[in-house]
């Protein structure tokens, strides 16, 4: 089958290339067919290649099926008849719409116009008597002159939408011979010998000063056309080492702090010299003397004189930094007062007060000056630094207390500077409503979810949201006795108590580390009822831990307690006997279902470069999380007498779980249409106490619109477990599939049709096992010998609908590989894609991951 694969595309690649007209070629130029650079030795070769402008055209896997050119020439040959076309209707549209905005303007001022005549003539009128009149009349007008606007702008947007694609295609060419094609490749001496010399300039600023670089061509006669094949030769040379580093400073307070923190200089004696490093070592020592007082110091005063004459392949390397204008020296200035204000340009009455050596200014919204002193890494009577400026702007920002910080300095006499700290607070209220459909085997059911915060209600900067949410969604029955579909619904209620420091008893001695400025205290409560077909279930919690942040903005969260207490009020009789007869095969899962009590502890990071969100940017998002539960409650065990492994009833876990889950999204092409998106997720979870079980929400699933979308939501697994089958052949997917261990690998390809419309191509691979065997669950268990061959594959495609403020998604994928058949039968792509339960629809809110 793949040799055919092969064969094919072989086949359409040959048509391509037997599709090359040589004949349309310019006569009097030659076509580029290959491109070598010899005599690297130690630069990067990747970076010299992307100094030659000028490429060859690209071939067929390398076969010299120049199959871009001829689909550049199969556009061309259909643009040359379309251009007229599109010119005259280009000209048309821009004509019709240019008449149309004129036209439409001039009917929105005539109206503006006709609507303030009217009113004028009421206005001259009683106005007890033409009141109701008048009101309405300015109503109205307000109206026309937005319903005016508002179709000004549709008018104007269509006409953008419409000129712009002719306009590329014009300008640019069509399709074919933007995306698959590739114009020829004309020869051009002139450019080539630029690129040459642009490589020597390269390599001499990192360093090989005595490169030599050379470039040569020959020419290859075919019976189709010339063929020019071009070398460039490079000559690197030893490159030159650093042979000493002059300071040339005046100023003996700058020369002694520069040399206090030599040590930290990328600019070192016997290495090799690059004007990168000299690049580098600027900003260096610009970042040091503003972290160090010189709060006019930049990096213009610092200059370099490279003496290369004395001694072959040593360089000598004079820093030199110059003084202002005016003075002998740089001056260094100090902080002299600090002076917060809140809100200033809030008209209510001023409170000033004094903390700490810094004055706060508030109106209406006032803060406890205990706290906001708590981020001020700025202190009086220090020298100024810009590291700390930003730290203080930075902690203040981060309070979710101020939608803005501002700060400035204002000079004081010959050395001095005072600093005004400008801060612009939230409302003191925000509340949000949210609702929508949750699909659960792509029946949609409502959910709603409402919030309400308050801020600054201690005056220390705190908030308490309270929170609260419902949903109903279509399940399936976990009993084997039916596979009809039920309403789950799901009700909650939260409050989330944030503190801005971290409640910590004798921490005076941490306030000045980065990590207890940034730090936040969350306290939780949170009532959960869920109620299913099989079952009812109460989880009461409450959670107490911390967050912070570290300098590259990584998110550490802590949970020091996180206490559940669940209780099953309600099993139903089909689903108590199928846990009895579990049971009785020795399956724990009975456990999760006893009232019991869940304790534990957790640590995560959470790390994000570039853009995630939005895909703008190379970006990678990766977290880690830790969790220990159940330990402490032994001592409170056996200090209630309690039997081994419950505490006045209620049974606990002991467990541990780790998991790691690491996303990246890499944008492709100019415009960034198209978009690659990956995901590895793995974890491990791992009872070790007198129950043998997890709690049910500590296990790993896998399946569903955010995981494997060929699977139903948590059915995939375990390991190669098969699920009964039903009389018509399909399996029976009603047990959702609880394991220990997970790893979960997705790719997917997405591309912006529009700015409303997306479509994406994905493949998910995935599954969790046991790290015990089950005998109700045979081959689910983990063994480095067969995990490999235990993967539950599926791919399909979806579409993506973006409000920006909301992304729909719908995602139809197929099973491609199933774990859960024999082996040798487990490759099923294309088997009764509709038929036999080897395709699923999901519908979901925002991208999957």
């Amino acid at each position: 089958m793949y040799k055919t694969k092969f064969y094919i595309l072989f086949g359409i690649a040959f048509i391509f290339s037997a599709c090359v007209s040589y004949k349309d070629l310019e006569k009097e130029n030659s076509l580029l067919v290959k491109q070598r650079i010899e005599g690297v030795k130690y630069a990067d070769k990747s970076i010299l290649e992307e100094l030659i402008r000028n490429q060859p055209n690209r071939t067929f896997l390398g076969t010299g099926l120049r199959t871009p050119l001829a689909a550049y020439q199969k556009g061309a040959k259909y643009y040359e008849k379309q251009s007229v076309k599109d010119s005259v209707k280009l000209s048309d549209l821009n004509d019709y719409y240019e008449t149309l905005i004129s036209y439409k303007e001039e009917e929105l001022l005539n109206t503006i116009e006709t609507n303030r005549a009217q009113l004028d003539s009421l206005y001259q009128l009683d106005l007890y008597t033409t009141y109701s009149e008048i009101h309405s009349l300015e109503k109205r007008s307000i109206k026309d002159s937005v319903r005016g606007i508002r179709k000004l702008r549709k008018i104007k947007s269509k006409s953008i939408s419409k000129t712009e694609k002719l306009n590329q295609r014009l300008e640019k060419g069509n399709w074919l011979m933007r995306s698959a094609g590739e114009p020829p490749s004309y020869f051009n001496q002139k450019g080539s010998e630029n690129a040459a010399i642009s490589i020597q300039k390269y390599l001499v600023t990192k360093g090989y000063l005595n490169a030599t670089v050379t470039h040569s061509f020959d020419t290859v006669s075919t019976e189709y056309y010339p063929f020019i094949r071009e070398i460039y030769s490079i000559d690197e040379q030893k490159p030159w080492i650093i042979n000493k580093i002059v300071l040339d400073i005046n100023d003996k307070e700058v020369l002694n702090l520069i040399q206090t923190y030599d040590r930290k200089s990328k600019l070192k004696k016997k290495t090799q010299y690059s004007e990168s490093k000299l690049q580098v070592e600027r900003n260096r020592i610009t970042k040091l003397l503003k972290n160090n007082g010189y709060f006019d110091f930049n990096s213009n005063y610092i200059k370099y004189e490279v003496d290369t004459n004395k001694t072959h392949g040593l360089v000598d390397v004079k820093l030199i930094i110059t003084p202002p204008v005016d003075k002998e020296s740089h001056t260094k200035y100090y902080v002299k007062d600090i002076k917060i204000e809140t809100d200033p340009n809030d008209q209510s009455e001023t409170d000033s007060t004094e903390y700490n050596d810094i004055t706060y200014i508030q109106h209406s919204k006032k803060y406890k000056e205990k706290i906001l002193n708590g981020k001020m890494a700025l202190k009086e009577s220090k020298p100024f630094n810009e590291s700390l400026t930003n730290d203080t702007r930075f902690f203040l920002s981060q309070m979710d207390a101020f939608k803005f910080v501002n700060i400035e300095y204002i000079k004081q006499g010959e050395d001095s500077l005072n600093a005004h700290i400008y801060t612009s607070s939230f409302n003191k209220y925000q509340y949000a409503f949210e609702t929508g459909l949750n699909v659960s085997r792509s029946l949609p059911g409502p959910f709603a979810s409402i919030s309400l915060k308050s801020r600054n209600i201690f005056r220390g900067a705190e908030s308490l949201e309270f929170r609260g949410r419902f949903s109903l969604e279509a399940q399936a029955s976990v009993t084997e006795t039916s596979d009809e579909l039920y309403n789950g619904t799901e009700y909650g209620f939260s409050t989330i108590l944030k503190i801005p420091r971290p409640l910590i008893p004798f921490s005076s001695k941490l306030n000045d580390l980065y990590y207890y400025r940034t730090a936040k205290t969350k306290i939780l409560t949170d009532l959960a009822y869920v109620s299913r077909p099989e079952y009812t279930r109460l989880n009461l919690k409450g959670q107490f831990g911390y967050e912070w942040r570290n300098r590259k903005e990584d998110l550490f969260e802590f949970s020091l307690a996180d206490l559940n207490a669940i209780r099953t009020p309600y099993l139903s009789n089909d689903f108590r006997v199928r846990l009895q007869q579990l049971a009785e095969q020795g399956n724990t899962l009975h456990y999760s279902f006893d009232n019991s009590f869940v304790s534990s502890s957790h640590l995560s990071l959470s790390r994000m470069r570039g853009d995630y969100v939005n895909g703008t940017s190379k970006a990678t998002y990766i977290k880690l999380f830790g969790e220990i539960g159940g330990n402490f409650l032994d001592l409170v065990n056996d200090w209630t007498g309690s039997q081994a492994g419950s505490i006045y009833g209620l049974r606990y876990y002991k467990f541990y779980k780790l998991y790691f889950d690491l996303r990246r999204v890499v944008p492709i092409g100019e415009k960034k249409k198209h978009i690659f998106a990956s995901r590895i997720h793995m974890g491990v979870a791992k009872s070790y106490g007198e129950v043998d079980a997890l709690p049910y929400e500590k296990y790993f699933f896998s399946g569903g619109g955010n995981s494997n979308r060929a699977w139903r939501p948590r059915r995939l697994g375990p390991g190669s477990y098969t699920p009964p089958q039903r009389e018509n052949g399909t399996f029976d997917y009603s047990y959702e599939q609880p394991g220990d261990m997970i790893m979960e690998f997705n790719v997917e390809w997405r591309y912006k049709i529009s700015r409303l419309l997306q479509w994406a191509f994905f493949i998910d691979a995935s599954n969790v096992w046991l790290l015990e065997e089950d005998k109700t669950r045979p081959g689910g268990n983990f063994e480095l010998s067969r995990f490999w061959k235990e993967f539950g594959v599926g791919a399909g495609l979806g579409a993506r609908i973006d409000f920006s403020f909301l992304i729909i998604r719908l995602d139809v994928g197929t099973k491609i590989y199933d774990p859960a058949r024999q082996e040798g039968s487990r490759f099923i792509a294309g088997y009764d894609f509709l038929g036999k339960g080897t395709t699923e629809f999901n519908i979901g809110i925002g991208y999957p991951f």
